[in-house]
């Protein structure tokens, strides 16, 4: 039986999940809330059911910025693999998404060779894009590392940044967003009202002013006490190639290391190498590639 997923079921999914994923584990508690979230932020969830036990899970949650687009989670127990009830439950969610707007299924994974990536395949799914993550390791030796790296200033380039009240930094960054990126293959252009849900304060938003005039921007996302999200980044077109992308950076990696980060990630399209070149010459390394596999609805 498939069905909606209830909060009885956190129990018995969060075991299934902690044995599948033992470096990613969750309390019932936790799982509860992230489910929970899922559906707050207008996503879907089942529970698949054998004798009224749950043995398999799936969820959908849309991606700001992408109409049309959801990822998808979700796992069946180790004893039932094999047997038809994953085929079972994706095959149920795409009627259940038949004739809504929603277009693209889309799912990460680490590599094309994990179960999940074999399975996906197998029923349709697609490489859509790679993804690298880096990370830069802010040591006792950082501050020298970003004056390494501090780009010359002249009287026609001399940025700085700043913080703006959330009513105007908000519409203020949707239009830089489109400025920078509308065209592109990574472009996900966010609403006004997806940034006021997720922007929490008005420090998490920095940005890059020549004369008065804002010509970049950095999303500071806080993953923990210690460690720093830069997602999204942007020059503008008329500014880009001169600079101002590592100025950014350098003033931003200043303005955290004061702030007492010890880690700062990212994510880069595999394709994307202009961007990729900035980041390692500041020392960032990878830590992992994501794979996003997809599968087109409408055209299926």
């Amino acid at each position: 039986m498939i069905r909606p997923y209830e909060q009885a079921d956190a129990a018995a999914l969060t075991a299934i999940h902690n044995t599948l994923f033992p470096h990613q584990p969750h309390t019932r508690q936790s799982w509860g809330a992230h489910v929970d979230g899922i559906l707050r932020m207008n996503g879907r969830a089942w529970t698949l059911t054998v004798d009224n036990t749950p043995i398999a899970y799936a969820a959908i949650l849309p991606v700001p910025g992408l109409p049309g687009l959801v990822e998808l989670e979700g796992f069946v127990a180790p004893t039932w693999q094999r047997q038809g009830y994953g085929t079972r439950l994706l095959t149920h969610i795409k009627e259940e998404l038949a004739g809504t707007a929603v277009s693209q299924l889309s799912y990460p994974v680490p590599h094309l060779h994990t179960p999940a990536a074999h399975f996906l395949r197998k029923n349709g799914f697609f490489i859509e894009h790679e993804e690298r993550m880096l990370e830069l390791t802010m040591v006792n030796g950082q501050r020298s590392l970003v004056n390494d790296h501090q780009p010359p200033t002249t009287s026609h380039m001399q940025p700085a940044t700043c913080h703006l009240p959330l009513p105007t930094a908000i519409p203020l960054f949707c239009q830089l967003y489109a400025a920078c990126f509308t065209g592109l293959p990574w472009n996900q252009p966010f609403t006004e009202a997806e940034v006021a849900a997720m922007l929490r304060h008005r420090e998490e938003m920095l940005f890059l002013m020549e004369d008065d005039a804002p010509i970049g921007f950095v999303w500071l996302r806080p993953q923990s006490n210690h460690t720093v999200q830069l997602e999204p980044i942007g020059i503008i077109p008329a500014k880009q190639g001169q600079g101002y992308g590592r100025a950014l950076l350098h003033l931003v990696l200043s303005h955290l290391a004061e702030k007492g980060v010890t880690a700062v990630t990212l994510g880069v399209w595999a394709n994307n190498i202009p961007a990729l070149h900035l980041y390692h010459s500041f020392n960032f390394r990878q830590t992992e590639s994501i794979t996003y596999l997809a599968y087109n609805l409408h055209t299926a």
